[in-house]
């Protein structure tokens, strides 16, 4: 560097001075190869050979990823969802979150002590897991909302998206003769992080594989892609859904970070449920039928008995009873989806008049999710899940099967 240096001064070289513009063309030449060399520096450091200093085998890095859930942490991850959903008004959020991508800050430290930021151009809406409940305050909007509580059946929200959070509530639905594989160790956010991978055997579920990375240490999860399979079973291409940590710190947050501290004067409300299956699932247990497709119904978590979970597995189906105007909103949706929505063909039974209802179904579908919404008279369910067109289309029969609408 040096000689080069020399070279730039004026007589350096021991002769004349070079000329002005000659200097100039090769002191952007030398900012020019700093500046290539800054820019390689990540691709050069994420192409280094990866070797964990723990060495575990997969299924025990599996154990540890599901045991995981009491460790802290924080960090800033960024999550992609390639469904290509259509956007319907009644689950924007939703299609929004699994077909983009999704920056996100969390901090952890244990299940009822959480927050997660997702931010977004102009604002950010912060989630607050506390003992009590929930708080949830959008920047944007200038708005604070205590929530009572949520579900455990619920429509996905930004936080599930996080590695920790993704993995573990995935491989809650795993069978323990799903085989586990090993997949070759990744750097991800500065952790030499071992890898595994579970081939789902279910036929009813649309998921083929969950790749999931770990801290081998302890089994904190810092990134996780979800693979689809074809009818045939076999896996398809690339992960549909992918999660990964870019920055993350394995100290305990500050507790400070869980407590919401908006600017004042700002609007603040209560809810008893931030969830739209939260508001329809109040109502009587009687709303959904005691089995689809074979499957009985799970009990019901109290408070929210007409939410109707069916299966415990991936190939789980969720059915929820709709307002009329909400389903038939949905349908007309559905009808506008081009080739991401079908018909559904269903029939209702005859009452006690001998009289028959008038059906109609149809469904949203992507390569992961199924969605159908059904209306039999004046009454209406959505139903779904990450199952195939068959299960769904079933589950679908059955709820009309069992209807009795008038």
């Amino acid at each position: 560097m040096t000689a080069v240096l020399d070279r730039l001064r004026p007589g350096g070289d021991g002769g004349t001075p070079p000329p002005i513009r000659s200097i100039r063309v090769r002191r952007w030449t030398v900012v020019a190869v700093v500046a290539a060399l800054l820019v390689a520096i990540p691709a050069v450091v994420a192409a280094w050979p990866v070797s964990p200093a723990v060495q575990v085998s997969p299924t025990e890095l599996r154990d540890r990823v599901a045991a995981s859930g009491n460790l802290p942490w924080s960090g800033y991850a960024e999550a992609s969802g390639g469904l290509n959903l259509p956007d319907v008004a009644q689950f924007s959020d939703v299609t929004t979150l699994l077909s983009g991508t999704s920056r996100l800050r969390g901090w952890y430290a244990a299940p009822d002590r959480v927050r997660v930021d997702q931010l977004y151009a102009g604002g950010e809406r912060s989630r607050y897991t506390t003992a009590t409940g929930q708080v949830v305050w959008d920047y944007g909007a200038q708005l604070l909302t205590y929530v009572r509580r949520d579900p455990l059946v619920r429509l996905p929200r930004p936080d599930d998206l996080l590695p920790p959070q993704l993995a573990r509530r995935l491989l809650s639905g795993t069978l323990p003769d799903d085989p586990v594989s090993g997949l070759p160790a990744r750097r991800v956010a500065g952790v030499d992080a071992a890898g595994f991978r579970v081939t789902i055997a279910d036929p009813r579920t649309t998921v083929g594989a969950l790749d999931v990375w770990a801290d081998p240490v302890d089994g904190l999860p810092v990134a996780v892609e979800v693979r689809t399979k074809s009818a045939a079973g076999a896996l398809a291409g690339g992960p549909v859904v992918g999660t990964s940590f870019l920055e993350l710190d394995r100290e305990v947050p500050d507790p400070a970070v869980f407590v919401a501290q908006p600017t004042p004067g700002v609007g603040v409300t209560r809810s008893p449920t931030s969830d739209l299956f939260g508001v329809l699932g109040r109502g009587s247990p009687d709303a959904v039928p005691p089995a689809v497709d074979g499957v009985d119904r799970v009990t019901p978590q109290r408070g929210f008995a007409a939410i109707g979970k069916y299966g415990t597995t991936l190939s789980q189906l969720i059915v929820v009873p709709l307002p009329a105007d909400i389903a038939s909103s949905l349908l007309d949706n559905i009808d506008d989806a081009g080739s991401a929505g079908r018909t559904i063909t269903v029939t209702a039974p005859e009452n006690a008049t001998g009289r028959t209802a008038n059906a109609t179904a149809g469904a949203l579908e992507s390569s992961l999710l199924r969605l159908a919404v059904l209306r039999v008279g004046n009454r209406a369910w959505a139903v779904g899940g990450l199952v195939t067109d068959d299960v769904l289309d079933r589950a679908v029969t059955d709820i009309a099967a069992d209807s009795g609408a008038p």
